[in-house]
């Protein structure tokens, strides 16, 4: 792990667009067990009393989140700055009527479609990817009806630096923002030769940016799995590796 000078969203677009199809692998195979057991349960959790009439899914990947809210939902559309994860999840789910998926960016696709047309968004792990947090929080929020909720997930500002190991590096100070890149890994699956780039922000550096977009805080959880799924991983966990997020639009 390393500080990423001077990266751009084109870098960080080539970077998922690298690892696109063994991401979809893990997720489809069942090896991503934060995705299946943490995460997708966090975000459902966090939307099951929300209005899923016209969805957002920013930075949808390869559609499986997408995928999982279009029952639910009149129409669902996933915005990547992946092109490989957008031909995937295309390919894929290309079956599900009321989805549509499109190659942009949040920030660009608000600007094509400066309406708020949307009754729930959600970010799975997202925020953790854009250099730009204030800037994409005001796209969802010009795209997001008042009322309307925002979910996300994000890495545990506190406690992701101890797991991934560079908390201690003299480089790393928890109050500053800082993009690092490193060798993607989860616990089932190492993926020597794919480099990705996330960005360690303060926990206060959020809460301030979602303030400053129009958002209210509804609920902030700290999820970790179910015994039965923890057990399904190498280690157990010592403290929660991940933050959920509900905000309203006001």
């Amino acid at each position: 792990m390393r500080p990423a000078i001077g990266k751009t969203q084109i870098d960080i677009s080539r970077e998922w667009d690298r690892i696109a199809l063994k991401r979809a692998e893990q997720i489809a195979s069942g090896k991503d067990l934060s995705f299946s057991f943490v995460l997708l349960p966090a975000i459902l959790s966090f939307t099951a009393d929300s209005h899923p009439a016209f969805v957002l899914d920013v930075g949808c990947g390869p559609g499986f989140l997408t995928a999982e809210i279009a029952p639910r939902a009149k129409r669902v559309v996933g915005v990547d700055i992946s092109l490989a994860n957008i031909n995937y999840a295309k390919q894929r789910w290309g079956d599900l009527t009321n989805v549509e998926f499109i190659n942009a960016s949040v920030e660009d696709y608000s600007l094509r479609n400066n309406r708020p047309d949307f009754t729930l968004v959600v970010a799975n792990m997202t925020l953790v990817t854009v250099l730009d947090l204030d800037n994409v929080l005001k796209s969802v929020s010009r795209l997001l009806q008042s009322g309307g909720h925002f979910v996300a997930t994000i890495t545990h500002p506190c406690f992701w630096p101890i797991y991934w190991g560079y908390a201690a590096k003299e480089w790393f100070h928890y109050s500053q923002e800082i993009p690092i890149e490193g060798t993607f890994r989860i616990s089932l699956d190492d993926c020597e030769g794919f480099v990705t780039t996330h960005i360690h922000r303060p926990l206060e550096r959020y809460i301030t940016a979602l303030a400053r977009a129009g958002f209210r805080i509804d609920e902030i959880r700290e999820p970790f799995p179910s015994a039965e799924a923890e057990a399904k991983y190498p280690h157990p966990w010592e403290y929660p590796r991940f933050l959920s997020i509900r905000c309203l639009r006001k």
